[in-house]
């Protein structure tokens, strides 16, 4: 009876409420509570966390704006796996990614290959997405840092 009492007191005052889930739902809940406590109690939970990052790879508009607004509180390891889920958006959305850069994003943090140690063959499979998403930029604007992205995703050679 005592652990049922505890519970019900915990979900009452919050403690167990259900993390934000949509990108309409974190927006929310940053203008809330803020940037620095929301990212906290997102990164604490790894799944829901790990989520999050997925759906960022996804490119869509509103999950690169959740991207755009967790990126300015986040630490170093947090930093690193939003900018990995962002170039895993690339090949998805090459615009809108781009059109991050300056925006709380590095070009030489978001044209990378954003894996470690992967699966044979996942790295190059990304390169050829990417590269094939790069080279299909028409946007004036954007032109010239897609080339500059192509030079930076590309894998270095290996053998001798």
């Amino acid at each position: 009876m005592k652990s049922f009492l505890l519970l019900v007191g915990l979900v009452g005052a919050g403690a167990l409420a259900a993390p934000p889930q949509t990108p309409r739902e974190i927006e929310a809940q940053i203008r809330k509570e803020g940037g620095r406590t929301v990212l906290k109690n997102l990164a604490a939970n790894e799944t829901v966390f790990e989520d999050i990052l997925l759906h960022i790879d996804s490119g869509t508009d509103a999950w690169l704006k959740v991207a755009t607004l967790l990126k300015p509180f986040s630490d170093a390891g947090i930093a690193e796996s939003l900018d990995y889920a962002v170039a895993r958006a690339l090949p998805n959305a090459p615009v809108q990614v781009l059109s991050l850069v300056g925006h709380g994003f590095a070009l030489e943090d978001i044209c990378t290959s954003p894996f470690n140690e992967p699966e044979p063959g996942v790295a190059e499979a990304y390169q050829r997405e990417a590269l094939r998403a790069l080279s299909s930029i028409r946007e004036p604007h954007l032109k010239a840092l897609a080339t500059e992205c192509a030079k930076r995703v590309k894998l270095p050679l290996s053998g001798p």
